[in-house]
């Protein structure tokens, strides 16, 4: 269990986001949903907008977490979440599709993406089936903030490891992570990295590579279609180097180095889009070949490190997705914002109850200045974060 928190808390803190009508259905302005007045806008603005129509029913989780067997509750918050997507948007994807109108259904949140004008704007907010539309909205991973060291010697551990005391968990248990798979939501991961490749699931014992389940870029930033990973940022490879990194010779970077990773490019570069984090969010639930199929939700991570963020701490879009996984038996690791030294500066989605918070701090054992605080606008959540690392 310390091997998990170690992981956790020093990978994140690195990072400091045709049917008709309805019968008596009526127009957006006097019907159930509610639209959020930036679609509005943008629509009168450009004529048309991406826009979120969320969905009113959710899926009954609550079994999962009495489940003991890992794979059968894995399977069970898959089957439960696609089953009541499926069942409850059938008519707004019917309709959508009958008018040729640009969307993409979402399962882990009860959700369609839209692109459209006034008029399907109006028809979809008027299905009651719709809680909300709300307007699309883009998440960032922080720029590099370099920082003085006091010592520019190679050592046989990096300082932060030394912090967290890494090095005796190693020797007083005789683990480093073994038999935990690390997933990460960022900018990608050049596998090839002598400090990971080793550690990669993908890598075959004969030292080639198998991708399938282990690698997802949503808007296929790194080919099309997209069938290794990359990171045009290099910001995920920093932060697995983080929680894996051991190239084998002196230095070693990482905390849990006997751990295996896999990676989704939720961030498209150092910006990160809803339709690719939610996307990433089902992968990581459910992993897929390369072509998107196959869903596997006995492959999915036991941990997943998310280093991007919003300045919104109140925003709780993403939240279903981390319930979703914290469901499943996933722990959900996320920064928590570069937004301090303020209180109340906590980021979404740490800010949430189900998320793990990690703030940050510097060499010499002070809180890195631009490390959010808490305490989480969202109710229930408390104390955030609930560690610094370095």
């Amino acid at each position: 269990m310390r091997v998990v928190l170690y992981i956790v808390c020093a990978a994140v803190a690195v990072a400091l986001l045709g049917g008709a009508l309805p019968a008596g259905a009526t127009p957006a302005a006097a019907g159930q949903a509610q639209v959020e007045p930036r679609v509005l806008d943008e629509i009168a603005a450009q004529g048309e907008t991406t826009f979120w129509v969320n969905l009113r029913e959710k899926a009954d989780l609550a079994p999962a977490h009495a489940m003991t067997d890992r794979d059968a509750r894995g399977e069970y918050v898959f089957d439960q979440l696609n089953d009541v997507a499926d069942s409850s948007q059938a008519r707004i994807r019917a309709f959508l599709e009958d008018r040729g109108v640009r969307h993409q259904p979402f399962w882990i949140v009860n959700t369609v993406e839209v692109t459209a004008g006034l008029d399907v704007l109006e028809a979809v907010a008027a299905f009651p089936e719709v809680a909300e539309i709300e307007a699309d909205r883009v998440y960032s991973i922080p720029d590099p903030d370099p920082v003085e060291t006091t010592d520019e010697r190679v050592l046989a551990t990096e300082w932060g490891l030394n912090a967290i005391r890494a090095p005796e968990v190693w020797s007083t248990f005789g683990v480093r992570g073994e038999g935990i798979v690390v997933g990460s939501i960022d900018s990608g991961v050049r596998y090839t990295h002598g400090a990971v490749a080793m550690q990669y699931r993908g890598r075959n014992t004969d030292g080639t590579f198998d991708h399938n389940y282990n690698w997802h870029d949503p808007s296929n930033i790194c080919g099309s279609p997209s069938l290794a990973p990359c990171d045009n940022n290099d910001h995920g490879t920093h932060t697995m180097g983080t929680m894996v990194g051991d190239d084998g010779g002196a230095n070693q970077v990482g905390v849990a180095p006997g751990t295996t990773w896999m990676t989704a490019k939720g961030c498209e570069t150092s910006s990160c889009s809803r339709p690719a984090l939610l996307s990433s969010a089902q992968f990581m639930l459910a992993p897929t070949d390369l072509s998107n199929l196959n869903p596997d939700p006995t492959k999915r991570p036991h941990i997943v490190n998310n280093s991007w963020g919003g300045n919104n701490g109140a925003d709780t879009w993403y939240q279903a997705s981390v319930q979703a996984w914290v469901a499943s038996g996933i722990f959900p690791s996320f920064s928590n914002g570069n937004a301090g030294p303020a209180c109340g500066t906590v980021g979404a989605p740490a800010s949430y109850p189900e998320s793990f918070g990690v703030g940050g701090f510097a060499e010499n054992g002070t809180i890195y200045g631009n490390s959010s605080r808490g305490p989480s606008p969202v109710g229930g959540a408390g104390i955030k974060p609930q560690v610094t690392a370095p």
